[in-house]
């Protein structure tokens, strides 16, 4: 998923989930899923200028428009908290009815350190409703029957 030398890269941390089942999204407006897979708990090296969270994830939405805003949250002690406004992702397709989108997203999440462990993630919504997307399951249709193959999510984080 990166390609720093491994000179820059500090105190990596890896999570890889193994899915089993799909997870969709809401289909309602405006409320908020964690991306399965995207929850970690980080401690920075003591001598990071910056955190880097990149995260890989597979999501599909047959026949249907979809459209989904990413935000990255960190917990402070009480609730999560969006970290910073400039760090929201927007996620889908518009236009016209009955397009396939088949997806793998990969982002990368460049945030200043702290010191300490905090808790991190990854949560999806969409502003609209019905424009859910399923996440996780790669789904195939033969003609016959549908299969579905389920994707890991992979999760890296590291200090620079």
């Amino acid at each position: 998923m990166t390609y720093l030398l491994d000179s820059a890269i500090k105190k990596p941390q890896v999570l890889v989930t193994n899915h089993t089942s799909s997870q969709v999204t809401s289909s309602s407006s405006n409320t908020a899923v964690t991306i399965t897979g995207s929850e970690i708990t980080y401690t920075p090296h003591a001598l990071a200028s910056k955190v880097v969270y990149e995260i890989g994830f597979y999501g599909e939405r047959k026949s249907y428009i979809i459209f989904q805003c990413l935000t990255l949250q960190e917990y402070d002690g009480s609730s999560w908290v969006e970290i910073n406004s400039r760090f929201l992702r927007n996620i889908g397709n518009s236009g016209t009815l009955n397009q396939n989108a088949r997806y793998f997203f990969h982002y990368r999440f460049v945030i200043p350190t702290w010191t300490g462990s905090k808790q991190l993630r990854l949560i999806t919504a969409s502003s609209s409703s019905n424009r859910q997307i399923v996440l996780h399951s790669l789904s195939n249709w033969d003609g016959s029957a549908v299969t579905n193959k389920f994707c890991n999510t992979n999760l890296l984080m590291y200090s620079i």
